[in-house]
């Protein structure tokens, strides 16, 4: 049991890596021209081809069409929130509000949706350890970015942010209740769904010309975040209950300040490292914390 809920912890921490580096690889790339439509659409579509090479090369192919044929609702309806929701209203928000703005709002109401709508499968009300939890990960996300530019007040970028979090949040916890299951072949079936939503923003916005230099960060992001991030998520969802993903993913700005720092040369404040020190101390608590006998009741039944 503790080596199974290891290797989740593990994959949760790998997933935060890859989706840690967006902002790094982002820097040039919503600069370059391309709307945020279009980079939404092209990462995926690029991930797209590269996980069907994947299947190709390994003969793993043959497993798609079964998968569909018993699991195509719940990974269309698992896309629309995971790809669809999250990608176009991410990308729309960092148009209109600074980055540090997209990330708390995308992770406050993904940690919020993740426990609420949790609680709401399981017919039961917050306990007190997820109650602590949220409170302690909204201030430990507050710190780290209130040094970033927190005053925007863009309410349309806002509501952007907003959406996409609600969108991944529900992605975590129907994953686990629709058990999608992971691997290449999921991860195929998720970009599937998720280009045909896609598709449809991006074509009208009109696709901007990608120059060979936009073309490599395109690559960088469907290979780390999409590709590898949404695999590390779906595997870690195999281990670990929704909530306990989505805590752990929220070190993914702990490691985003690293590789800032490590890459573009920015400087951590005192503000970072005590909300970073927050979310680490919320982790702990929420998997290591005594549960009450209700609440180990409560958790037979995972999301």
């Amino acid at each position: 049991m503790y080596s199974k809920n290891f290797s989740g912890v593990i994959l949760a921490l790998f997933a935060a890596i890859f989706n840690a580096t967006v902002g790094v690889i982002s820097v040039n790339l919503f600069s370059s021209g391309l709307s945020p439509q279009s980079i939404a659409f092209l990462k995926c579509l690029i991930a797209f081809i590269v996980v069907s090479t994947l299947l190709l090369a390994s003969g793993k192919y043959k497993e798609v069409l079964p998968y569909l044929k018993n699991k195509w609702k719940a990974v269309a309806i698992c896309a629309f929130f995971g790809f669809f929701m999250l990608y176009h209203f991410e990308t729309a928000a960092y148009e209109t509000i600074n980055v540090p703005v997209v990330v708390f709002c995308l992770f406050g109401a993904s940690t919020i949706t993740t426990f609420i709508l949790g609680a709401i499968f399981e017919k039961r009300f917050l306990n007190f350890r997820e109650l602590i939890s949220i409170i302690m990960s909204m201030l430990g996300l507050y710190f780290l970015f209130i040094d970033g530019g927190m005053q925007d007040k863009n309410l349309v970028g806002v509501f952007n942010a907003i959406m996409s979090g609600v969108g991944y949040g529900v992605f975590l916890v129907l994953s686990k209740r629709l058990e999608i299951s992971s691997g290449l072949t999921t991860i195929f079936c998720l970009l599937f769904f998720g280009l045909i939503y896609l598709v449809f923003p991006f074509i009208s916005s009109g696709s901007g010309s990608v120059s060979f230099q936009s073309f490599l960060y395109l690559l960088l992001l469907a290979l780390l975040p999409t590709i590898g991030g949404f695999w590390a998520t779906t595997k870690a969802l195999t281990l670990l209950k929704s909530q306990s993903v989505q805590l752990i993913e929220l070190t993914e700005p702990i490691f985003a300040i690293f590789f800032s720092f490590i890459f573009l040369a920015q400087l951590t404040t005192k503000f970072e490292i005590f909300g970073g020190i927050l979310i680490v101390l919320t982790i702990v608590f929420y998997e290591f914390f005594p549960q009450k006998k209700t609440d180990i009741e409560g958790n037979a039944q995972e999301v």
